[in-house]
């Protein structure tokens, strides 16, 4: 028997619910905003958004719920057949905009799909059977938790309150036996509700756990002062007999990224285009290793959130050389969180290109150092060259003296470059 459950299309959708290619559409900006370059080339067809590189994305026909639930089904290898390996997930817009069903999805389960190609832990967690957070008899991978409610100091109180509470791991005895695929199975975390009246469920690959739902109750987690719900998810993996680390798929993600002394694909760099990428914020890379796990709640590599540290953005920062070409470093920029629901936001509406927004920059820039850092830059959305791919931001103007000088004077390759030019050879 196929380990996930068939079941029959339903003759019609309510009236309010978005055709199934309007919320991929939605989940494809979405995945794209979350993190660069993941969608170029996918393709939205029937009800689903395919990618070249063999994973997918399917609206499946609603079960429960009204026109605002959507069904989510993510397939990370299609080429395995005939049935195909996959997990599934639901998610409620909770306004009435879809668009924050969609970017719930995509920071969840969407980020475990993501994680489970890209085995990096950019996109969402990993923890082994034995881990203080993991699963004991499998090899978890763990989303960041999203809150949506009335009052944003209580949507991160309970982001914060779901995730220390380490759900999972203690209340894995009421539910593991009941784990039936041999590839892996989603497991959804839900919170919410108003003040007296909370709800807590999970659901295993799809569908609600009631003895993991009373055993999550009986936790007794703190409630929020006013409407509040949180979620996240997991994949739970099998372990293989020979090992501690289960097999990925064979896919695999083709986000973009520019090759540098910097750079960990050990790629060297474009004689033509020569670029360096700055792996983390300034004020992130100073902390130790453990604080830095425990702070770091978001990272796509192209966005970074870390409590009590900051909101960051990766962009591009251009410098011109006397021999006509251009530096580019990939460079963090801290901007404010409303900056980043904002560009998120252009993103859906591909408002982006040509808006421009505030920072301060985050990182020590080649020979100029820290005398830079912290610079106030000015940056502009850049328009869309490839359908689907949503280039970096770019670093346009400062009011720092020398930052504005390194932007708009032409420099030496040797000084800029020093031993990384590949045209010194």
């Amino acid at each position: 028997m196929p380990w996930i459950r068939r079941r029959a299309r339903k003759a019609e959708q309510p009236d309010d619910r978005l055709p199934d290619l309007e919320f991929l559409a939605l989940v494809k900006a979405s995945l794209e905003a979350f993190a660069p370059g993941v969608t170029e080339g996918a393709e939205l067809k029937g009800n689903s958004l395919l990618s070249p590189h063999g994973w997918a994305v399917a609206v499946a026909p609603p079960q429960h719920g009204g026109g605002r639930h959507y069904d989510l089904v993510a397939l990370p290898d299609v080429s395995v057949q005939p049935d195909v390996p996959c997990f599934t997930d639901c998610v409620v817009a909770m306004s009435p905009d879809p668009r924050e069903a969609a970017d719930s999805w995509v920071q969840t389960a969407g980020a475990c799909l993501l994680e489970l190609l890209d085995q990096r832990k950019r996109f969402a967690d990993q923890a082994g059977p034995e881990h203080e957070r993991g699963v004991p008899g499998w090899h978890s991978i763990i989303s960041g938790a999203v809150a949506f409610g009335l009052d944003t100091t209580e949507n991160r109180r309970m982001q914060g309150a779901l995730l220390d509470a380490n759900v999972l791991h203690r209340i894995a005895d009421t539910f593991t036996a009941d784990l039936e695929s041999p590839f892996f199975n989603g497991v959804r975390v839900f919170y919410g509700g108003q003040p007296g009246a909370m709800e807590m469920e999970i659901r295993i690959n799809g569908e609600r756990h009631e003895t993991a739902s009373a055993a999550m109750t009986a936790l007794n987690l703190p409630e929020p002062t006013a409407f509040t719900a949180v979620r996240y998810y997991g994949l739970l993996l099998p372990l293989p007999a020979e090992g501690p680390v289960p097999s990925s798929p064979t896919t695999s993600l083709d986000t973009h990224h520019a090759h540098g002394a910097e750079c960990c694909c050990g790629g060297e760099l474009d004689p033509e285009h020569p670029g360096f990428e700055l792996p983390l914020p300034h004020l992130v890379a100073e902390l130790s290793e453990e604080e830095r796990a425990k702070r770091v709640r978001v990272d796509t590599g192209a966005m970074m959130v870390a409590d009590g540290v900051g909101n960051f953005l990766k962009v591009r920062l251009p410098i011109p050389l006397e021999n006509g070409r251009t530096v580019v470093y990939l460079v963090w920029i801290y901007v404010k969180a409303r900056v980043i629901e904002e560009i998120v936001a252009r993103v859906h509406d591909d408002t982006l290109p040509g808006h421009r927004f505030e920072g301060l920059l985050c990182n020590a820039i080649g020979p100029w150092g820290e005398e830079v850092l912290r610079a106030p830059v000015v940056l502009e959305g850049q328009p869309i060259k490839k359908e689907g791919r949503v280039p970096y931001c770019e670093v346009v103007e400062s009011a720092h003296p020398l930052l504005a000088k390194v932007l708009n004077d032409r420099w030496p390759a040797e000084f800029v470059l020093g031993k990384h030019d590949p045209e010194r050879a």
